[in-house]
């Protein structure tokens, strides 16, 4: 995958940052290692003490990553304060090199993964310059990769089970080639196939490559070409079982299949499962995403002017000349792309199916609409991550993600570090679709369950153990709370 993706994040918070930078070191202040740093490295560009904003940018890279990303945790993260989380930088300025398992990670920027680690909260991270491309791609794009644009049915097929093309991307190669939802692939190039070898012959794919498909549709056997190119996954798909339709939702994010990203495809299998009376919304394995989308996307659900829900928010005191961090809590209103009136779906019969892999936005969406219709859920408990993230790009091309928002439902309730319950428990997905179409038959079963009472263990309270960096799209999967403009006032 060589995609690339130039976005000016957050430029006007580094800009604002660079002015408030507490880097004023003179002849008058007791020093530290980082102060003794800052006053070397001017010395050593022959600048003056303190340091204008221009000046500030001359300095070695690594002391401007160091210092923006300790801002960042200052200003924006949600515990840095209220947990008293955030020590002086001299509690991880030069630390770092004196610890074994940080000599894994670039010199220049260990002290920096040193402090992040420092944070209790494991979905406040930094990413050095190296994972650049592969976080902006997880942040604004769906999974894309080279294959045949298809989804395979891996609710009723196991491993070992039939190829069953449950859907087909729209424009894919697949589609191009004439197959379609439902088709049963019998042999590739002549041989045998099962689920589990149609996904590793797709894995192992390059672009150009052609195969021959022998596809069952009905009681006939047809043989096309397929040209493995690269592809968009979307990330909504629609499934019917009778008039039912299940509205699946793998993710949340910016850019899909089309440009208005998983929003846009909601809305379009809305309208096309219109007149159903009942709809299942499927977001078992879901991580989560952009709450640009997942907002509005439950917004679809309900009534106008309905209170999705409130957040308490980290952000930036500017009535203060020195900018301290301020905590706000605020109504979530479905106000992003342009949303008025009622949900196209606000009278539908809607039954929701989670798992343990069913976080932040998922848990956001099913919360939301929970709490204001009583939906009832199928499946089994939620992640429980209620927090959000900002990314910032920072000065030397990497990312931090600070944790900054914590959700609440219309009730002033939160699923944070507990998990949604179900009001049917159902360990497998088959099991949980299976009752989720029986349940969205009868249409009559109303909520009755809420959050758990006991932590999922997936939030310790202690800081997290240190190691080599691995990148792991689940770390900073899930409710982004992207904001490019952070430091203008509400």
């Amino acid at each position: 995958m060589n995609k690339k993706f130039l976005f000016p994040f957050f430029v006007s918070v580094f800009a604002f940052l660079i002015a408030s930078c507490n880097v004023t070191v003179d002849d008058n202040d007791d020093e530290g290692a980082f102060e003794e740093a800052i006053r070397n490295a001017a010395k050593e560009q022959k600048l003056s003490l303190p340091l204008s904003d221009r000046d500030f940018e001359k300095l070695p890279m690594p002391l401007q990553e160091f210092e923006m990303t300790y801002e960042v945790l200052d200003l924006f993260y949600l515990y840095a304060h209220t947990r008293h989380e955030l020590g002086d930088r001299n509690d991880y300025y030069g630390v770092s090199k004196n610890i074994l398992n940080y000599r894994n990670y670039p010199a220049d920027y260990s002290d920096i993964y040193y402090m992040f680690d420092q944070m209790s909260c494991p979905f406040t991270n930094y990413f050095d310059p190296s994972f650049s491309e592969l976080i902006s791609e997880a942040l604004f794009y769906s999974d894309y990769g080279v294959g045949f644009g298809i989804r395979l049915d891996t609710i009723e097929q196991p491993l070992s089970g039939d190829a069953v093309i449950a859907n087909v991307f729209p424009d894919g190669p697949a589609d191009k080639a004439g197959l379609m939802d439902g088709d049963v692939i019998v042999r590739v190039d002549n041989k045998v196939v099962t689920r589990r070898s149609v996904e590793t012959i797709e894995e192992q794919s390059k672009e150009g490559d052609v195969f021959e498909f022998i596809v069952a549709r009905g009681e006939e056997l047809d043989t096309v070409n397929v040209i493995a190119k690269k592809v968009t996954t979307p990330t909504v798909f629609v499934n019917y079982r009778g008039d039912i339709p299940m509205i699946t939702i793998t993710e949340f994010t910016d850019t899909t299949t089309l440009v208005s990203g998983t929003y846009g495809e909601f809305l379009e299998a809305l309208e096309k499962t219109a007149g159903a009376k009942a709809t299942i919304i499927n977001l078992a394995d879901n991580g989560g995403g952009s709450v640009d989308h997942c907002e509005p996307m439950a917004a679809e659900l309900l009534p106008a002017n309905t209170i999705l829900g409130y957040s308490t928010d980290a952000d930036i005191d500017s009535s203060h000349l020195d900018f301290k961090q301020r905590i706000d809590t605020i109504a979530m209103m479905p106000s992003d792309f342009g949303k008025e009136g009622d949900g196209i779906a606000k009278d539908r019969y809607i039954v929701f199916i989670q798992n343990g892999g069913t976080a932040s936005c998922s848990e956001l969406m099913i919360s939301s609409v929970t709490a204001a219709r009583n939906a009832p859920v199928v499946g089994t408990r939620s992640y429980g991550k209620g927090i959000g993230q900002y990314y910032f790009e920072t000065p030397a091309g990497g990312y931090a993600g600070v944790t900054s928002t914590q959700f609440f439902d219309k009730n002033h309730n939160t699923y944070h570090t507990f998990g949604i319950e179900p009001d049917v428990v159902k360990q497998t997905l088959k099991e949980a679709v299976d009752e989720a179409y029986r349940i969205a038959e009868e249409g009559t079963m109303v909520r009755t369950a809420g959050y758990s009472d006991t932590p999922t263990g997936h939030f310790p309270a202690l800081s997290r153990k240190s190691g080599k960096p691995q990148f792991n799209r689940r770390d900073h999967f899930g409710a982004f709370k992207m904001k490019k403009a952070p430091i203008q006032g509400r």
